[in-house]
């Protein structure tokens, strides 16, 4: 892609942005939730669950921090999706609260979207696999790293059941 397929997740009014936003941010928001983690070093992750029920479906969200590349502070680094067949919130995954709601990319897609809606706002994918697509960006940015800029790795992953998106994944990186 030649662009950013999505930089963030708009939650109501509130805007959880890829590696500008901190999980205590969504947290402090949403008045609920705790922020998980499992893992130590490379393979450390720090998220939170919530789940968004609606009178004809029922969605699963985590906001995730990668424990190097979301730093100490837990730069939101992921946000996954997914339309559940039933469920109800959890201790561990509670209800999204009403301010946070409605849910969306800030490329203005969610969960339900149609083929034709994605590939209208996205254009063609970067990778097809059965039900996956991919979208994916590499670029530069500027900054004070050797050489005077830092890679940056953006991603747009949806898997469609029928002819609409039921789980999609985003996620940035951007590295020395």
């Amino acid at each position: 892609m030649t662009r950013k397929p999505s930089t963030g997740l708009q939650m109501g009014a509130f805007r959880a942005q890829l590696e500008r936003t901190i999980l205590d941010d969504v947290r402090r928001a949403a008045s609920v939730g705790e922020i998980a983690h499992r893992g130590d070093a490379g393979e450390s992750t720090y998220w939170l669950c919530y789940t968004n029920s609606g009178e004809t479906q029922t969605e699963r969200i985590w906001i995730v921090a990668h424990g190097e590349m979301g730093g100490s502070k837990h730069y939101i680094t992921n946000i996954r999706a997914e339309r559940l067949p039933d469920g109800t919130p959890t201790a561990d995954c509670p209800a999204l609260p009403n301010n946070l709601k409605p849910l969306s990319l800030d490329n203005g897609l969610w969960l339900g979207a149609s083929e034709g809606a994605t590939r209208a706002k996205l254009g063609a994918p970067s990778h097809r696999k059965e039900s996956w697509r991919s979208y994916d960006f590499q670029g530069k940015v500027p900054d004070k790293c050797e050489g005077g800029s830092i890679d940056l790795f953006s991603w747009l992953l949806l898997h469609s059941q029928g002819r609409s998106v039921n789980s999609l994944q985003i996620g940035q990186v951007t590295s020395c």
